[in-house]
Order: structure tokens, then sequence, then C-alpha cells
């Protein structure tokens, strides 16, 4: 009897929640650099894979949570045909957590909120082949801002475009870039994700 109770009032909880709330599926591809490793330009791709779910604050006015797979890092080819040979590759795997407040403008969509990332794995070569980083590894988080875009093309699908920067640093190490911020110049206090995201999204339920 206690359990029939249980399973009804979990049944009637998700029947509230499923008026309240609407989730949805992600996929995308990132655009990403490292702040501080010397080499600029977001020439690292990797993809996005997760859900979301949202719930209306106003008309105008909305919340968004999601949880997806990102991939981020760096890249820097070699050109042999130049004399260059250094080679930079970065890939940086997390499961990412973000936050946003949306304001929507008929189709279009502002979002600006902050974001949470724990660090999986990575793997890291140079033009000497794979090597592991031993010393300053990386932090076990990631922890930073982002502003986006969202262009609604139906009830079911939406475009977003994102761009994302770490407030902290994901990795105590020396920032080899020159031209960085006035912040990091005052404490170089080392490495930072700086990524831009592309995305569709498909919402289930109507837009209504």
């Amino acid at each position: 009897m206690k359990n029939l109770i249980l399973i009804i009032i979990l049944f009637g909880c998700l029947t509230s929640f499923s008026q309240v709330f609407k989730t949805g599926l992600i996929l995308g591809i990132s655009g990403s650099q490292v702040e501080g490793d010397g080499y600029a330009g977001y020439h690292k791709l990797g993809f996005i894979a997760g859900a979301f779910t949202n719930t209306g604050l106003s008309d105008k006015w909305s919340t968004q949570f999601e949880i997806y797979f990102i991939n981020k890092g760096s890249f820097k080819a070699a050109h042999p045909d130049r004399g260059d040979y250094r080679q930079f590759d970065l890939n940086i795997n997390y499961i990412e957590v973000p936050l946003a407040l949306r304001y929507q403008y008929k189709k279009l969509m502002l979002e600006l909120g902050l974001y949470g990332s724990k660090f999986l794995s990575y793997h890291f070569e140079d033009e000497n082949g794979e090597k592991k980083i031993t010393q300053y590894p990386f932090k076990s988080f990631d922890f930073g801002g982002f502003v986006g875009i969202y262009y609604q093309l139906n009830d079911h699908f939406i475009f977003n475009l994102r761009s994302k920067n770490s407030i902290i640093p994901i990795r105590d190490f020396l920032n080899y870039d020159q031209n960085v911020g006035i912040l990091n110049k005052l404490f170089n206090r080392g490495w930072y994700n700086v990524d831009l995201n592309f995305t569709i999204r498909y919402q289930f339920g109507k837009n209504s």
C-alpha cells in the first residue's frame, strides 16, 4: 500500500513537472583554444552531446539547465614546408553543467550564464609524440561564464551559438601568451579554457 501511494505521488510530481519543464537533447561542435599556452586561435575541434531542461519565469524570461560531454583543448599544426616543425595537440574531456538565464525576442533568445565542468581525461602530443603532463596537472574542475544566442526554427529544433571562458585557471602553469588580458597580465596564474560552441537542440513537446 505504501509503495502504491509512493508511485502515485511520484507520477503526480512527474506529470506536474512535464507541464512546467521542457526537456531536450543537445548535439554540436566546439572550437576551442587554451589561453596561456602560447598558441592563439580556435583551432581545436571537438564535439558536444547531452541534454537540457528549461522552465519559463515570465513571457520573456526563462532559465535552462544542461549537462553534456564536451571536448576542449588547443591545436597547432606543424608546417615543415615553412621550416616550422612545432606541433601542439591538446585534447581535454569534460562533463559540463551550464546554467543560463535567457531573454526571448520573437524567434531569437539571448542568454547569459555560468558553467561548471568535471575534468575526465586528456591527451597531449607535440612534434616528438605523445607526452604525459606530470608537473602542474590539470585541475579536477573548470568554472567559467558564457554568453550566447538562440534561433528557434520551430517548436522542436533550436540553434545555439555560445562563447565561453574559464574564470579560474585549469592548470597552474606559466602563461606563455604575449597578448593576454589585463587580469592574466597582473596575476599570470595559468591556463584558461576559451571555446565557441555551435549546437542543435531538439526540444520535446510543443513550445506553447
